[in-house]
């Protein structure tokens, strides 16, 4: 070994001292969008840190490739055989308590048995803050300790769902103006020279929401979701902050926006966080895209608001608690991909447009991320699973009830779970369940579209599939397709093209980024053999400390993880 490659295997082999380490998490962000689509072009801090650091070609994610399931392993550096997070409406555990059919949701904390990386850090010493992760909520010894600040809005109490407000679904009153019940709060809605007034009839907090056009400059310099009135601060039943929209406004009608209305849950006392920065949106208003309610211009702007208010939480948090770790997370482009992915992939103008306008969205957030981290700081860009256009589905539950198999195997998302007497009213041993399994198989393989079936016999291992929480037989699916639990009509039907994930870990379209940025990390560097479960590690080794107790990966900075 020569003297200069034995100082750099020193060095690697020596604990990096950051400064400090903000890991920040994009849904659906996959490695392919990254670096081949078009629209990625925007992403021009993305890529320009994976320019200037070290990137991922593609990391496996967790299987099936969902977002609670992929989040956690990335949170805790396992898979759901071991922190319980399988899918993203999991079985619930324990196995004798529960039937087969039960689904929970994991997206929530209730059933993760693995330590998060945050936790980690606060046992070590290092203030953390997680903002907005999945699993965030409840509280619980495996996502809160001291010295670890968690915020979290989307596994709590939703009061009221986005609305759109028009002359139509209001009560008009004797003066000319409309009341509105928004969750259990009324509020009045009058005209005022080209504007509406908004007020809180308990309160009597009062905006005012001025009409504008849609947005027609693109959001690259500009305010992002400068239309939207100021923020009208709400009480009960849990304190939050309303932002509206006026689309439009003509003497005998009008089109009112209002966001969703979500309890923010903490760990520590926030105090002036609503009143310093705004309020807590969640994700986007995508029902009222769907149902035609919102057109695409205007879902866009909304979701401008969502992330302007997820990147100002993130700037308090910082600001308040001066953490050492920093994780936090945005819904995008998962929303707006599982609508316009697969039009823009077949060459739309329309849809490569609005999806490149979303993009532009989450370049400007990853502007604000990249300024809270000074020079000796190490920013993560990471992501859960990429995305598929899809626009057929195969009845998994007609195939199985054809095979005799009904209430002996139950669909669980690219998946099996077999009725076995472990579970409560189960009725199948271990040997009858092999031979269910194999009866499940041939009856799937009547169709050519079933590509490749996993066994956590054989696959544990390498995907983390099984355990209690998990299936007993996996699947894939040939591009364009995407199972159903559909017991009814014909086994492949046509489906309105969406955006899908959920397929194998292994699959090109599915696989998410890691980008590494920071003192030490060599421009350019690919890591190479990346996995979810390798990420926390990562972190770990980047602060300097021993990674999650029940780590099955390892830092992809640390020669000694060469697989």
């Amino acid at each position: 070994m020569t003297g200069k490659a034995a100082v750099w295997l020193a060095a690697c082999l020596i604990p990096l001292q950051a400064q400090r380490v903000i890991l920040v998490s994009f849904d659906a962000l996959g490695a392919q969008t990254l670096f081949e689509d078009p629209v990625a072009a925007e992403l021009t801090v993305l890529q320009d840190s994976a320019r200037r650091g070290a990137s991922s070609p593609g990391v496996q994610t967790a299987f099936p490739s969902t977002t609670a399931n992929s989040h956690a392993a990335i949170w805790t550096g396992c898979y759901g055989d071991v922190n319980h997070i399988t899918a993203n409406n999991p079985p619930v555990l324990p196995r004798a308590e529960h039937t087969f059919a039960e689904r929970t949701n994991g997206f929530r904390a209730e059933q993760l048995a693995a330590e998060a990386i945050w936790v980690t850090a606060a046992k070590a010493g290092i203030r953390s803050v997680a903002h907005q992760p999945t699993q965030g909520y409840p509280f619980t010894q495996f996502n809160a300790a001291p010295g670890a600040v968690v915020v979290n809005g989307y596994q709590t109490k939703q009061i009221a769902p986005h609305a759109l407000w028009t002359p139509a679904n209001g009560r008009r009153q004797v003066d000319g103006s409309y009341l509105f019940e928004h969750g259990p709060a009324t509020f009045r809605v009058k005209r005022a020279e080209g504007a509406l007034e908004i007020s809180e009839q308990v309160s009597g907090a009062t905006v005012r929401a001025q009409a504008w056009p849609v947005e027609t400059e693109a959001p690259r310099e500009r305010p992002l979701a400068r239309r939207f009135s100021e923020g009208l601060p709400v009480a009960k039943p849990a304190p939050a902050v309303l932002y509206f929209r006026l689309f439009s406004l003509t003497e005998d009608d009008f089109r009112l926006y209002v966001t969703a209305w979500q309890e923010l849950a903490h760990s520590e006392p926030l105090g002036a966080i609503f009143q310093e920065a705004g309020g807590f949106i969640g994700n986007g208003p995508s029902s009222l895209l769907s149902s035609g309610k919102l057109k695409e211009e205007e879902y866009l702007e909304a979701v401008e608001l969502v992330t302007r208010q997820l990147v100002r939480h993130a700037q308090w948090l910082d600001r308040r608690f001066q953490p050492r770790f920093l994780q936090s997370y945005l819904p995008f482009p998962d929303e707006f991909d599982h609508e316009w992915l697969p039009a823009s992939r077949a060459g739309s103008a329309r849809h490569q447009a609005w999806r490149r306008w979303g993009f532009t969205v989450i370049n400007r957030a990853a502007q604000e991320y990249r300024r809270l981290a000074g020079q000796g700081d190490y920013v993560l860009w990471v992501s859960d699973h990429g995305m598929a256009a899809v626009d057929r589905t195969v009845a998994v539950g007609r195939l199985l009830k054809e095979a005799g198999l009904e209430g002996k195997v139950n669909y669980l998302y690219n998946s099996l779970l077999v009725n076995t007497v472990d579970w409560r009213g189960g009725t199948l041993s271990a040997e009858e369940r092999d031979e269910v399994l194999e009866q499940a198989r041939l009856a799937l393989s009547v169709v050519p579209v079933f590509t490749k079936f996993y066994r956590p016999e054989e696959y544990r291992g390498r995907y983390g599939i099984g355990g209690p929480a998990g299936g007993d037989l996996y699947f894939d699916l040939a591009p364009g397709y995407s199972a159903s639990a559909r017991g009814d009509g014909a086994v492949v039907v046509a489906a309105k093209p969406r955006g899908v994930h959920g397929f194998s870990p292994e699959r090109a379209d599915m696989k998410s980024i890691c980008i590494v940025t920071g003192p030490g990390i060599a421009a350019g560097r690919r890591l190479d053999g990346m996995r979810s479960v390798d990420i926390a590690p990562l972190v770990a080794h980047l602060l300097g400390i021993e990674p999650p107790p029940t780590v099955q990966g390892r830092s992809p900075l640390d020669v000694r993880s060469i697989r």
